[in-house]
């Protein structure tokens, strides 16, 4: 290495950020149903939103709304526990809120 050459580091590295290793399957499959638990509430509440005429209810469903919205925007970042809580609650959550749609 000639003189004054830094050693190359890896992309992640060099970008301030860790190298981490392949997912797993089953880590890919519980992402994958944490993405879409997540969008489904969230498209509950998109519908929920913009059928309610009260304006204090659409208040409260849009607030619930910004919240699921947040979480889906962080989902890449949750942890395991994280992900297994979306997992145990969000199928009642998006069950309830379907009811409520009629569906």
């Amino acid at each position: 290495m000639p003189d004054g050459e830094e050693p190359r580091k890896h992309i992640t590295e060099a970008l301030g950020g860790r190298a981490i290793g392949p997912l797993s399957h089953q880590e890919r499959v519980d992402r994958e149903r944490v993405r879409n638990l997540i969008q489904g509430v969230l498209s509950c509440y998109n519908s929920l939103v913009s059928q309610e005429r009260d304006e204090n209810r659409r208040a409260e469903l849009a607030a619930k709304r910004a919240f699921y919205t947040d979480e889906f925007r962080r989902r890449v970042t949750m942890s395991a526990e994280e992900r297994g809580e979306v997992l145990r609650t969000y199928p009642e959550i998006l069950g309830r809120l379907r009811a409520e749609l009629g569906e």
